[in-house]
């Protein structure tokens, strides 16, 4: 899975503008998709155009992220865990190859890098297909290790330890038992900054292409118990004062492809709703 370039929506800002960022690859048209590297499961992410808020925190547009992150100020190193829980939902097959995925991660809002785990609902042939899987985006591609059943809980977590400077990439069925985890390092090449975290629902990009499956149908969704905690060891909900949030919208050349809810009274849960394929 690739980056997703942050823009930042100003209030007093009334009409929708388009940025960019300097990164390789990265596009100032809404919707046009930037460079990814050829071989890996994951999607590109794309830069898009800003739109209005949701609650408190500013709103983005994406063309496969539909979700929330939390970022600091400084685009510094400010986080070390992430975590949620969600029920796998049954997807419908709008076509016969469509691919969503549901995570947890650290980065890949201002950087190349993301340290994630979730779990995936892949039709293959009209028939879906549900997984718990990893990765560590650009390293290596979306490892699959178990399957899990609609309906089941799901816990998942990316946590940062210090002292060994590796990152542990935990997917829990609760309901079934069923456990992954894996402790990675970041790649000597890259830096993985944590400057970043997220809960997100995405669209999975073709292999070797910057074009998109088709977008399973989840129906709605919803994420609960997010906590995260940063560098000085704050514990919070998405909304928790210590970070900045905002949320992100699928959307991209006047097509919603998934929308994303307000947060919780308790800021640590929203809804993901598919909207088109």
């Amino acid at each position: 899975m690739r980056k997703m370039k942050k823009m930042r929506l100003l209030a007093t800002v009334l009409l929708i503008s388009l940025i960019t960022f300097g990164a390789a690859g990265a596009t100032s048209a809404a919707g046009a998709q930037g460079s990814r590297l050829t071989g890996f499961a994951g999607p590109a992410r794309d830069t898009g155009a800003l739109h209005g808020a949701h609650g408190t925190g500013p709103a983005y547009m994406s063309r496969n992220w539909d979700g929330y992150i939390t970022y600091d100020s400084s685009e510094g190193t400010d986080f070390d865990v992430v975590k949620a829980e969600w029920t796998q939902p049954t997807v419908t097959c709008p076509k016969p190859s469509a691919w969503t995925v549901f995570w947890v991660g650290l980065d890949g809002w201002y950087d190349d890098t993301v340290e994630q785990g979730g779990t995936s609902a892949q039709c293959v042939d009209g028939v879906p297909q549900y997984m718990a899987w990893w990765e560590m985006y650009p390293t290596n591609a979306i490892t699959t290790v178990f399957s899990v059943n609609p309906g089941d809980k799901i816990s998942a977590s990316v946590v940062y330890e210090p002292s060994t400077q590796k990152f542990q990439i935990t997917v829990t069925d609760l309901t079934t038992g069923q456990s992954l985890s894996k402790d990675k390092s970041c790649a000597s090449d890259l830096t993985c900054s944590r400057s970043s975290a997220d809960v997100i629902t995405e669209d999975v990009g073709h292999f070797g292409s910057d074009s998109f499956f088709p977008l399973a149908d989840y129906g709605t969704m919803k994420y609960k118990s997010a906590s995260i905690t940063d560098v000085s060891d704050n514990v919070g909900g998405i909304s928790d004062s210590n970070w900045s949030h905002g949320s992100v919208t699928e959307e991209s050349g006047g097509v919603t492809y998934a929308t994303v809810s307000g947060l919780n009274s308790s800021g640590n849960g929203f809804e993901t709703t598919w909207q088109h394929k």
